[in-house]
């Protein structure tokens, strides 16, 4: 009987302590997960190429982030017009969209400015390396209350987003 008590002492021992060892297991077990992780990427649209019509009515200067371009119109009478011609250009490494192009600080109320093909352009998504053209036509109104030759200068600022 003393035997008998040992195997069922030692058995006893033996099943405490495997179920003592799985509490343990599955009280302390961890789970550290780590790593690091990036994504780059940018979005950018530019003005890359503009001309004028004739050099001798306007001149344009592109700012250094090439998202503006100034220009001075020189008009000799009314009616007389210029044209800037610009190409535009998504040279980021995402697609992004031309929100809009904007007209800011016409110097006078005697000149039309108006974009053409800017219906076509605001809201359209450009891949990586792809292109738009359009232009601003300048014209000094023929109803123009001054006759005398007139100037005007604004900004000619695009305005774009990431596309989703």
């Amino acid at each position: 009987m003393h035997n008998r008590r040992k195997q069922m002492l030692v058995m006893g021992l033996l099943v405490f302590t495997v179920v003592l060892t799985g509490v343990y297991a599955l009280l302390s077990t961890n789970l550290n997960i780590t790593g690091t992780t990036s994504g780059k990427g940018d979005f950018k649209i530019e003005f890359s190429h503009f001309s004028i019509s004739d050099d001798a009515k306007a001149t344009a200067t592109l700012d250094a982030d090439k998202t503006s371009i100034n220009m001075d119109a020189n008009l000799s009478y009314p009616g007389d017009t210029v044209t800037l011609n610009f190409t535009i250009k998504n040279t980021g490494s995402l697609k992004a969209t031309v929100s809009d192009l904007v007209i800011n600080n016409n110097s006078t109320e005697d000149f039309d400015i108006v974009i053409n093909g800017l219906t076509d352009i605001k809201g359209t998504t450009l891949d990586v390396n792809e292109t738009l053209t359009g232009s601003v036509v300048v014209t000094w109104k023929t109803a123009a209350t001054n006759p005398n030759p007139e100037s005007t200068n604004f900004d000619i600022t695009l305005d774009y987003l990431q596309a989703t």
